[in-house]
């Protein structure tokens, strides 16, 4: 079939188009038309920075204007090549700030500034095919006006021919997309955007703990009509910082920045030199100047005190001393007081931290402190904290265990530090909590500074990898104690490297040890359950090998439901339902875990349902299961960017709570990470009950010794569990003289919750600092009554947290100072009280609490000119009420709550 002729004609045309089209740009790349020796082209400038709340913004925003008037002319050039050097003249630079008096709303009108002081002289930009290889900048010149200088030049390096490279520029290494939209217009867009030299970087490990940050950059450039000059620059940037689990809580900036040619006049002849070294010289011999060579990246000086108003370490702590004592734990005030001295305790002195340490004042703070310390994870802080530290000491146990944990819950440990609590663990022992608590901090550690650099880390982690499951080897099998404190470090190392040992460990090990390596593994990431892990757990579920203690049953059943089962595996967990074993309370919590997973899991819910009508298995005789134990999600928060939910999990044996746990979770975009796990055990106390119908296999093997606790996971770290009691005559102590009916405080710490610090290089020539800091002062409390004679016991467990989230974008230099900084705070409540009254039948009645609080959300937007009166503040109020609740739990425990209250 024959060619349509006008389409041939139109192909034709629209290919000489293009390719003339083409020809121009690549001519044009060449550069032997642009900067034209004898030419000088005069321009205005004009950079505009302003900050506010990211969007949609409410608010009034702050920020200025730098404008003055470019002169730019070629004085040297290599032949006829486009390797050329430019002399470019910024004259008269002035700061305009935002104003009423402005002729426009929210317009700008001058102030003097430190600006117009700054030595400011001709600089030299060496430009060769649209690239700027170096800037040279008379050496006497402040690193403000350097890197503004900087940002100019990078206005000059641009391609013409559509592409995509990398490119280095004031904006760090970006990939950069050149684009033609016209003849004499072509578009720059830039993206994932590198410092070099890198600048200080925290991030937090976890995704969901660390900021949001977004960022947009792009500059049109505009040709005249002939090709042989800039007509103008347009260039944008937009910047945005989040917090993930409050989208609207954050801050926004957004830089403009223009060109435009004004007129062209005649410049000076060319210099007479072979190579650009000469030409240099022969500028500086000129002019009296002396240059110092730079590259376009920024440099970044430090600001923040160049007034002197940063307080020293020791001095903000007497200001924040009455926020810091232990009764105001768990509020706001104490999260807040934190986040303000963790910034100053990481850029301090040894010498001014251990001055605040030492100070009798702040003798009752002295803990407070020490979690200030370990958070600020540095090694100045570290060996401030050394100095007052004594690990041989009974007395300095509480001191020493504060520490280790602020250590182990921070965000970016230090190698060094790590290698120096692993000389102190050869050194020991020392006592048995704190030995404890030694290898789980460094534990936990290792495992923060391999989720940074896996590679980098390597060492260190294959180290303590190494050193643990040594001394594990090492203890006596019959050492229930030593073998379960590394098993336990071992859940905090989580490397998928000691699954191995620890399934091996579930097998020769005693019941609590056992129970301890099954629940290690259940904590580690999906990734690392290996079909030998799920084949393990099966074993230990239907106990194919030997019998195993109810709580490794119902945690290996765990990672067999929420690695997703197949139908044959439910089939098996379903017949199982009818069998023999007389373990009720397993087949509760089996059929209890199915409907909490089911509430999530569509798919296995449906898959259940029609499962139990096949087997012929929807009677009551197996859905009607006897046993207390319970399991359920509760939503607590529910938000555009996140949601919070209570997870609630109490496996009983013979009427009494062995093993529960309440879950604090977050969960955002499909992720989900626990900040609070607590969890009670219990064991040994079948003595003091009494149930007519409890079968006799119930009670074998139930351990001769009373024991109960809590275990406490701490944003993702385990601490050394609490023990209540470890036998009958303890128990009986508590009983008789009634101590633990009093409530008392088992756990209180500041914790570093959120932890991000970066700094973005501005093609305006200025550098933006985005930071975002989260504290959480964590009290937990409790009390525990029991009657012999009344044959009832009562627990109350009390958890306030107060949260601190602290963010800012600010851009600082010699001559102005901007930002935006918002706050989050709240103080969150949860009371967990449990009934069990064991005179005739055992009833348990479980109750949870969360009292109504608030979420204050605060703006704060600032500048002001260094040397100046002037100082601006913009601020912004929100408070957002959260009602309290009673959570519903599940049907049967509303039944056994109505027996015991309607007794009373």
């Amino acid at each position: 079939m024959g060619a349509d002729p006008m389409a041939v004609v139109c192909w034709s045309v629209c290919a000489l188009v293009l390719s003339c089209h083409g020809f121009v740009l690549l001519a044009a790349a060449g550069g032997s038309q642009l900067f034209e020796p004898t030419t000088v082209l005069n321009y205005d400038y004009e950079s505009t920075l302003l900050l506010n709340e990211p969007q949609p913004r409410t608010g009034k925003d702050v920020g200025y204007q730098v404008s003055g008037k470019l002169k730019v002319e070629c004085v040297w050039q290599l032949g006829s090549s486009s390797n050329k050097l430019l002399k470019v003249t910024l004259e008269k630079p002035k700061l305009s700030i935002k104003s009423r008096k402005a002729p426009s709303p929210e317009g700008f009108v001058f102030h003097s500034s430190k600006l117009e002081e700054l030595k400011n002289s001709p600089f030299l930009v060496h430009w060769n095919n649209g690239h700027v290889k170096a800037v040279y900048v008379n050496q006497n010149e402040p690193v403000s006006m350097v890197n503004l200088k900087k940002g100019i030049a990078s206005f000059f390096q641009f391609q013409l021919v559509d592409q995509e490279v990398r490119e280095t520029d004031a904006s760090g290494l970006c990939t950069v997309q050149y684009t033609s939209l016209d003849r004499n217009m072509i578009e720059k867009d830039k993206t994932n955007c590198e410092m070099e030299p890198p600048l200080p970087f925290i991030r937090h490990p976890e995704e969901m703990w660390s900021a949001a940050v977004s960022s947009k950059r792009r500059s049109v450039i505009f040709l005249t009509e002939d090709l042989d000059a800039i007509k103008s620059i347009e260039s944008e940037e937009k910047l945005e910082l989040h917090i993930p689990l409050r989208g609207e809580a954050g801050g926004s900036l957004s830089s403009h920045q223009q060109l435009k040619l004004t007129d062209r006049s005649t410049g000076a002849t060319l210099i007479q030199e072979s190579s650009l070294e000469g030409a240099v010289k022969q500028v500086e011999k000129t002019s009296g100047q002396s240059f110092a060579k730079h590259q376009l990246t920024l440099t970044k000086e430090d600001t923040s005190c160049s007034d002197g108003t940063c307080p020293s370490f020791h001095s903000l702590v007497k200001e924040n001393r009455d926020p810091l004592k232990t009764e105001n734990l768990g509020t706001i005030r104490s999260a807040s007081a934190f986040i303000k001295l963790l910034n100053i305790a990481r850029d301090s002195k040894k010498e001014d931290l251990v001055k605040a340490l030492k100070n009798s004042k702040n003798k009752s703070i002295l803990l407070q402190l020490l979690d200030i310390l370990g958070a600020a994870q540095t090694a100045e802080a570290h060996e401030a904290a050394r100095k007052i530290l004594d690990f041989r000491s009974q007395d300095s146990l509480d001191l020493n265990e504060r520490y280790l944990w602020s250590l182990s819950f921070g965000s970016h440990p230090v190698s060094s530090v790590i290698k120096d609590l692993l000389l102190l663990m050869e050194s020991g022992p020392y006592n048995e909590k704190l030995d404890e608590t030694l290898v789980l901090s460094v534990a936990a550690m290792t495992n923060k500074i391999r989720k940074h650099n896996a590679s980098a880390s390597y060492k260190v982690s294959k180290e303590v990898l190494q050193v643990i499951v040594q001394k594990l080897k090492k203890c006596s099998p019959t050492d229930d104690g030593c073998c379960l404190k590394y098993v336990r470090a071992l859940k905090n190392l989580a490397d998928q490297e000691s699954v191995p040992t620890l399934l091996t460990y579930t097998s020769i090990g005693s019941k609590k040890v056992s129970v301890a390596a099954i629940n290690a593994i259940h904590s580690f990431q999906k990734d690392s359950w290996t079909p030998e892990v799920l084949m393990r757990a099966k074993t230990m579920f239907f106990q194919l090998d030997k019998r195993y203690d109810s709580s490794a049953r119902t945690l290996a059943l765990d990672i067999l439901l929420e690695n997703g089962p197949d139908e044959a595996l439910l089939t098996d967990l379903l017949i199982y339902l009818r069998s023999p074993d007389p373990a009720y309370e397993v087949k509760t919590y089996l059929l209890q875990r199915l409907h909490q997973i089911g509430e999530s899991d569509r798919n296995l819910i449906v898959m259940v349902k029609g499962l139990l009508k096949s087997l012929n298995l929807t009677n009551y005789h197996i859905l009607g299961q006897k046993g207390l134990s319970t399991a359920f999600t509760r939503s607590f928060m529910k938000h555009a960017s996140a949601n919070g939910s209570l997870s609630t999990v109490q496996e009983m044996y013979g009427g009494i709570v062995k093993r529960g746990t309440v879950d604090v979770i977050i969960d955002r975009d499909g992720s989900s990470q626990t900040i609070f796990s607590l969890g009670l055990f219990a064991g040994g106390l079948s003595s003091f009950l009494t149930s007519d119908d409890a079968p006799a296999e119930e009670t074998e093997g139930e351990e001769e010794t009373a024991v109960a606790g809590m275990d406490l996971t701490v944003l993702g770290v385990q601490v050394r569990p609490f023990v209540f009691f470890n036998g009958q005559g303890e128990l009986m102590g508590h009983v008789w003289s009634g101590t633990a009916s009093e409530k008392t405080a088992a756990f209180q710490a500041l914790a570093l919750l959120q932890d991000h610090l970066q700094y973005v290089p501005l093609q305006a020539g200025f550098i933006a600092e985005l930071s975002l800091q989260g504290g959480i002062s964590f009290d937990l409390s409790g009390q525990v009554s029991l009657s012999i004679w009344n044959r009832n016991a009562e627990s109350l467990v009390e958890k306030s947290a107060g949260v601190s989230m602290t963010g800012a974008v600010r851009v600082n230099s010699l001559f102005v100072h901007s930002q935006v900084q918002f706050t989050l705070a709240t103080e969150v409540r949860l009371r967990l009280a449990s009934n069990i009254d064991f005179y005739s039948t055992i009833a348990l009645c479980l109750q949870l609490q969360q009292p109504d609080s608030i979420i204050k959300h605060n703006v704060h937007k600032t500048e002001r000119i260094p040397g100046s009166k002037h100082r601006l503040r913009k601020s912004k109020y929100k408070v957002i009420p959260v009602s309290g609740r009673t959570y519903a739990l599940n049907q049967k425990n509303n039944e056994l709550c109505n027996v015991i209250f309607s007794e009373h």
